[in-house]
């Protein structure tokens, strides 16, 4: 059967458009994901936020509606902002700008941020370090034995070319511009909390700034911590894998939003599913990563659609089927190898100098 593009192409409609985002929405506010508690370095926390976004290229026509930051080779482009959380509950959201919105002021922060870990704003944040941040260090947080070299009052890279210890956990002071007020701009100071991990392979420290006291989050623990940003990376990668969220071939503006909330919201019917799945298997839902699941929901798309215009004689054969499928297939054969979530919980994750790096 052929379905000829002029019997659905006008349904791509502002109206569409409105619903889609008011039903992904509303998914959000029901949240997606286990509600499970966190453990080990992270008990300390609510739960941990991630934010960050993606870029993805339009066709050119679409220039004055979402202009690009690099017009040389790619002429219109969005941006997709995620705010997701790791434990799967609380603030979670998609956002889309133009490229050349900046992410700061779209990720909006409340009262529900006390308690939470954030990476990267407010509350609790836990960030790299820029590479031309040069504070003054003012207290240290772990005495070390022997001829350890002093460090209070030091400028931070002015110490750590002369250091040798594993690990750095100092108290800092930096200098920030307030808000301009009756003509001049006034400069503040604040102390925050400096954590070093040095590489051995590469010889370097991989510098983090956090305003997470000593006694919720060890300095060792810091940098798997940090490697959880990579939950929202593979959140984007499995949404262009799996649920085309690069397939973007229109020129029209109301098309391209429907896609992209369309991609969205089989995101958050996959997740859905992955939590159902996760319950039924409680004692392997460890076991049942996110980007192994996102390629078996895309494989059987299809058949559940399908459930949605056959008979109810045939949907029950086919739902049965397809629950013995995802029961059998979801579960990662290698039982040793586990998560990035439980493996920070478990204190087992290795940071890659690459993923420090990020």
């Amino acid at each position: 059967m052929t379905i000829e593009e002029s019997s659905f192409y006008k349904r791509f409609s502002p109206g569409l458009v409105r619903l889609l985002k008011m039903l992904l929405s509303r998914a959000f506010e029901e949240c997606i994901g286990v509600g499970r508690s966190l453990k080990g370095p992270l008990a300390a926390f609510k739960d941990v936020i991630l934010t960050d976004s993606t870029v993805i290229r339009l066709h050119a026509l679409l220039e004055k509606r979402f202009p690009a930051c690099r017009t040389n080779h790619t002429k219109a482009a969005l941006k997709a902002h995620a705010t997701m959380s790791v434990r799967g509950v609380g603030e979670q959201s998609i956002k889309v700008t133009a490229e050349r919105a900046h992410d700061g002021p779209v990720f909006l922060v409340g009262p529900w941020v006390r308690g939470h870990l954030l990476m990267f704003d407010l509350g609790y944040f836990l960030t790299r370090l820029k590479s031309n941040a040069d504070p003054m260090i003012v207290a240290v947080h772990r005495a070390h034995r022997g001829r350890a070299i002093s460090l209070v009052g030091e400028r931070l890279r002015d110490v750590i070319p002369r250091m040798q210890r594993q690990v750095l956990d100092v108290e800092v002071e930096v200098s920030f511009p307030r808000r301009r007020y009756g003509g001049r701009v006034h400069r503040d100071t604040q102390r925050l909390r400096v954590v070093g991990r040095l590489n051995r392979e590469t010889g370097e420290y991989h510098l983090y700034v956090t305003n997470v006291p000593v006694e919720k989050l060890a300095a060792e623990d810091i940098g798997a911590t940090y490697s959880l940003r990579w939950h929202v990376e593979l959140f984007f990668k499995e949404l262009k894998s799996h649920y085309r969220l690069e397939d973007m071939p229109s020129s029209k503006t109301v098309v391209v939003e429907a896609l992209l909330y369309t991609a969205f919201l089989t995101m958050v019917v996959s997740r859905r599913l992955l939590a159902l799945v996760r319950r039924r298997l409680a004692a392997l839902a460890d076991r049942i990563p996110e980007q192994r699941w996102a390629a078996i929901f895309a494989s059987v798309t299809l058949e559940l659609l399908a459930t949605a215009v056959r008979p109810l004689r045939d949907v029950r054969i086919l739902l049965r089927d397809l629950d013995r499928f995802l029961l059998h297939e979801a579960v990662d054969p290698n039982a040793g190898r586990h998560g990035l979530l439980v493996s920070v919980e478990q204190r087992t994750h290795r940071l890659h100098p690459m993923a420090a790096a990020a």
